[in-house]
């Protein structure tokens, strides 16, 4: 299921990795038959992340492939939205309310900057008439940017300040985020009472960086009181920033101060909830949502991105990126979010890629598994150890059975490609193990290889399957799986499988090291008896009863049948399903053995021949009449046919 739903991405037909693309023979990682050069920045940074076990910062990797990508536009601004409020792990849970304050205000920091930038930008353009000068700092800045006089005219309130309106100074000072400069400004309104508690509350989150609570009850009375008659914007918008939820449309005028007027309140609230950021997240993505933001179609996915990020809904951001066709950038935004602990995942592997949580229409959750596999799909064939990158990125994510995505992924990795020995390693003739890809991601790659053992026997590839247990270290699969196969085979009579198996297994017993015990006497039994079954078919009786002497599965006298049957109990699974046709066979031997014999005597002339072939003494006739003694009374239900069929070989001989 997780592999059928992506959509289908066309296949080219698997090419064989060179030696001098795999990450430890000293060449590239790439494979050189991938021509996407951004695909493959990106690739490049993310192997090395992995391959430096995570020491290498993955933010800065990220950076270094967007530059190195020349990655601009609005995919540029995509990216500065992500680093900017994804820079450092996260030290608790994505739903903790310590984590939704770091997510605030570095959303508040970044549009902060941006702003600054802004104005930096237009007085740049207009140096002549911003008349800057040499003057430093914030307030130089905002001085500056006034002079140039690009915004319709308002009508201020109060006082002013170096020729410009103390309100307008203020705010921009606050929307740059700089405080102090905010309060030098202040000091020439301290003398107006209407004013007092707002002075008051900005030069108390200037020293404390939050409001009082006090304080805070105290500026929303004094905003009731002066909600009619204050006209200045400017004033009215630093009401709207500290309390949050007034009407700041006349400055919200850009996506980037709409937002912040959504924030920046919570930045400053001295009592933060989820339920305050929730309301910023159900006007972004359902209230507003795509057909506000994106009026104009896919193309202005950037706007409807920068307002799901910056409010901290995330998944929602990857799962538009990927809709929009943007898949390199919806892939590895979604793995730093990730790696830094702030990615809410799907339960379920099978899940659909973006799953909205019932009773939070907020809260979403990705399927992470599902956007890297349909990620893959276009290159899994001619890339592998590209593919075993972003994989592994999914270990310990299990789908509903248990099976680790991983694992699944590496097995089918082996199943399409056949590159079996590239991807898990080999074994040497000295019983070595030569390393593989998997290697560069596990210190012990034995289960992963056990797994794709497990696949491949179910395929009906047993050799390989043998083979891989082998490779895996472990040899007690290997011989579980053989024991199966020869149980099975001997009971369906393909010889030329037999002789394959029996080749396989005298192989294994040479080379296996460490196979438990039970294990190892089971498939050595089963190897006795496809000999057993052999001779039974060349008719060779002296040989196959000796062999049947020196197993004591069956009796060889009906004397011994209580003992063996008594015995039963300590006889293999494996061992036991193959008994009554072990028991057929031998008795077709010798009943046969016995009959021509007695003819081969009797045209000697020899009148005792057939008393003396078919009499109770004679050890054929007494195995003869042992066996039918033994699967009437053995606690193992013999099939009818199989039955029927020994008692009529024991009547041929009319004993």
């Amino acid at each position: 299921m997780l592999l059928s739903r992506p959509a289908a991405v066309p296949m080219n037909p698997a090419q064989a990795m060179e030696r001098d693309n795999l990450p430890f023979g000293g060449g590239k990682f790439v494979n050189k038959n991938i021509s996407d050069r951004r695909e493959l920045i990106f690739g490049d940074k993310l192997h090395k992340f992995l391959k430096n076990q995570g020491k290498k910062s993955l933010v800065d990797l990220m950076k270094e492939a967007i530059d190195e990508s020349g990655t601009d536009g609005a995919l540029g601004d995509v990216w500065n939205d992500v680093t900017s409020v994804l820079n450092r792990k996260t030290s608790a849970s994505r739903d903790d309310l310590t984590t939704t304050a770091n997510l605030v205000e570095d959303a508040c920091k970044y549009l902060q900057a941006v702003f600054t930038e802004h104005m930096q930008t237009v007085v740049e353009r207009n140096l002549e008439v911003a008349e800057r000068g040499g003057i430093p700092g914030t307030r130089g800045l905002v001085n500056a940017f006034l002079k140039v006089g690009t915004e319709e005219s308002f009508q201020p309130e109060d006082d002013s300040i170096d020729g410009m309106p103390t309100w307008q100074v203020t705010y921009h000072c606050v929307r740059a985020g700089d405080m102090k400069s905010a309060s030098e400004t202040l000091n020439r309104l301290k003398s107006f009472p209407q004013c007092a508690t707002l002075v008051a509350a900005l030069n108390h989150v200037a020293k404390h960086g939050k409001l009082d609570s006090e304080l805070k009850k105290k500026l929303k009375v004094e905003w009731r009181h002066n909600l009619a008659h204050t006209k200045d914007k400017y004033k009215r918008a630093l009401y709207a920033a500290l309390l949050g939820g007034l009407d700041s449309a006349a400055l919200a005028d850009t996506l980037e101060n709409w937002i912040w007027f959504k924030l920046y309140p919570l930045h400053v609230d001295p009592q933060l909830t989820d339920v305050l950021f929730k309301e910023v997240q159900k006007a972004v993505s359902v209230d507003y949502g795509e057909q506000y933001f994106m009026s104009n179609g896919p193309s202005e996915f950037q706007y409807f991105f920068t307002a799901l990020w910056l409010s901290g809904q995330f998944e929602r951001a990857i799962y538009l990126l990927h809709e929009c066709g943007q898949r390199v950038d919806s892939v590895h935004v979604a793995v730093l979010a990730h790696k830094l602990g702030y990615l809410r995942m799907s339960k379920k592997s099978t899940d659909e890629m973006l799953v909205v949580d019932q009773n939070d229409s907020t809260k979403c959750h990705l399927n992470l598994a599902r956007l890297i596999v349909a990620y893959t799909k276009s290159f899994e064939l001619v890339d592998v150890p590209r593919s075993l990158d972003y994989w592994f990125l999914l270990k310990g994510i299990t789908t509903p059975t248990g099976s680790d995505v991983f694992e699944m992924a590496v097995s089918r990795s082996v199943y399409l490609t056949g590159q079996t020995d590239e991807i898990l390693g080999k074994l040497t003739p000295d019983g070595r193990r030569e390393k593989g890809l998997i290697d560069e991601y596990l210190d012990d790659p034995s289960e992963v290889i056990c797994r794709v053992a497990s696949d491949t026997e179910i395929t009906g590839e047993w050799d390989q399957a043998v083979g891989l247990y082998l490779l895996a270290s472990k040899p007690t699969n290997a011989a579980i799986l053989l024991s199966s196969e020869i149980s099975e085979t001997l009971r369906t009579e393909n010889k030329e499988k037999i002789a394959d198996l029996v080749h396989v297994a005298e192989q294994f017993k040479k080379v296996q090291r460490g196979c438990q015990a039970s294990e190892y006497a089971t498939l050595s039994l089963l190897v006795d008896l496809a000999v057993l079954f052999d001779h039974c078919r060349n008719e060779e009786a002296e040989i196959a009863y000796g062999i049947s002497t020196h197993l004591r599965l069956i009796p060889t006298e009906p004397d011994q049948v209580t003992v063996i049957v008594n015995e039963f109990h300590m006889v293999p699974q494996k061992v036991r399903e193959v008994l009554p046709d072990m028991c057929l066979h031998l008795m077709k031997c010798l009943v046969d053995h016995c009959i021509r014999q007695s003819t081969t005597q009797a045209n000697r002339g020899a009148n005792s021949a057939t008393t003396s072939m078919f009499s109770s003494s004679n050890r054929y006739v007494k195995q003869i009449k042992a066996i039918v003694l033994y699967s009437a009374t053995v606690p193992y239900k013999f099939p009818t046919h199989v039955t029927s069929r020994l008692l009529q070989l024991q009547a041929s001989l009319g004993i």
